[in-house]
């Protein structure tokens, strides 16, 4: 029945698109996306107004996902009356008694399983796609790298002649696919030929000013406007990207204008369990990473970790958790994970789970301490140990993990203020509590 639910909210989402033509911009790629399309959603309020576009509400980017972002509506989760009301919604946009006015309908696309982005596609051609970065995941089910690339290059290969794919540069897999479009490509990237370059990137930390905490990133538009932005509650160069991804469209479809760079400094805050910052218990910082893992981000993570100020004496501390559907990678991803955070000068390294063990023990063998490496089967049992056994005041915590793995309950654990987890943390509602 819910197959064929999705099919026909899918049939009605298509028949609306055919018909009022907006521009379909489909955001891509194995990680990012979230965090690139809330970068786009603010540049187009601040250039357009929030009456000129829709955009995908939440990580709304499947079967279901891409029709209920089609359709400006939220999930209607176990509640019968809410499923009745959106079977009407769809049906009135197939019939043209609602409409899709409006300028460009941004949706994020992603793919689990092979022929995912094929649907999708079918169901809102892009005109535009912007490309993250493109890695191993979902390999259980692809196969292999190559194969999961191969599905993200579809979105590039969809595009018309005069369409725009707009490039991460700095990703070999995103740079190795411009020649598989017709469209236009620019990119973004820390190259100083990008339409938007990354010029710098820190992350800006006081244990006295916990509050004020975030990251500085610096960015050059066509090669001669510089602009700087501080962006509040960040951490890591996966918002300098997310940023400079929404000033690349703004470029290409002539949207670059004074208030744009403002705007995203005052309103982008990331989403939760991306990358944000949490103050913790103890005067300690938390690097809330925990909505998911894959091998690039978490390696990513790590290494933003190595980099984040701390003050002397203090620890940076990476709670690590399973990296699942890898399939036949799985062992070694997990274990590259661990030569890098022992590479990268982690203090403490906690693993949760029971392929999170290959990466504690890869740690040890490339040179972290034994005695600073301890296991958990799950992320219940390790936020009581790290808070009474190993965080001290101005330590650092890194939080990362797969959905599967529920790092999220670490990061409640051990923030300051666990009455701000509805607001801060990812998967808070009550059925996501119950589970």
């Amino acid at each position: 029945m819910m197959k064929k639910i999705e099919r026909f909210l899918g049939a009605c989402a298509k028949k609306a698109i055919t018909r009022d033509k907006p521009v379909i911009v489909a955001i891509g790629g194995s990680v990012g996306k979230t965090s690139a399309r809330q970068a786009l959603t603010l540049a187009l309020e601040a250039s357009l107004g929030k009456d000129d576009f829709r955009a995908s509400r939440k990580n709304f980017n499947n079967e279901l996902g891409v029709p209920l972002s089609v359709f400006g509506c939220d999930a209607p989760g176990k509640n019968v009356f809410k499923w009745l009301a959106l079977l009407y919604t769809g049906a009135a946009y197939a019939l043209g008694i609602k409409r899709l006015n409006m300028r460009y309908v941004v949706l994020e696309m992603a793919a689990d399983h092979p022929g995912d982005l094929d649907y999708l596609i079918s169901l809102a051609p892009p005109s535009v796609a912007i490309m993250t970065a493109m890695g191993p995941e979902h390999t259980e089910f692809f196969g292999s790298t190559e194969n999961a690339v191969a599905e993200e290059r579809k979105l590039l290969q969809s595009l018309p002649p005069d369409g725009e794919a707009i490039l991460n540069g700095d990703d070999i897999d995103c740079r190795d696919s411009a020649s598989l479009t017709q469209a236009e490509v620019i990119y973004y990237g820390r190259e100083p030929q990008a339409t938007v370059t990354i010029l710098g990137c820190k992350s800006i930390y006081d244990s006295l000013l916990p509050d004020k905490a975030g990251t500085e990133v610096e960015l050059a538009v066509l090669q001669n406007h510089s602009y700087k932005l501080f962006l509040k509650g960040v951490f890591g160069d996966t918002h300098a990207y997310a940023i400079a991804s929404a000033l690349a469209f703004c470029v290409s479809m002539d949207h670059m204008s004074g208030p744009v760079i403002g705007y995203l400094q005052q309103h982008y805050t990331g989403m939760p369990g991306r990358s944000r910052l949490v103050p913790g218990v103890k005067n300690t910082m938390l690097l809330d990473d925990s909505y998911n893992a894959q091998p690039q981000a978490m390696k990513k993570a790590v290494h933003e970790l190595s980099k984040f100020p701390v003050e002397p004496g203090s620890k940076r501390i990476a709670v690590l958790g399973e990296m699942l559907e890898l399939g036949d990678l799985a062992e070694k991803e997990h274990r590259e994970v661990g030569r890098w955070a022992a590479v990268n000068n982690i203090d403490f390294l906690v693993c949760c789970g029971k392929l999170a063990r290959i990466i504690g023990d890869s740690a040890v063998n490339s040179g972290l301490p034994r005695d600073k490496v301890v296991y958990f089967e799950n992320s219940s049992e390790a936020g009581l140990y790290i808070q009474q056994q190993v965080l001290k005041k101005g330590d650092v915590v890194l939080i990362k993990g797969s959905q599967g793995s529920r790092m999220e309950k670490i990061t409640k654990e051990l923030m300051a203020d666990p009455l701000k987890a509805p607001e801060l943390l990812v998967r808070q509602s009550p059925e996501w509590q119950n589970r």
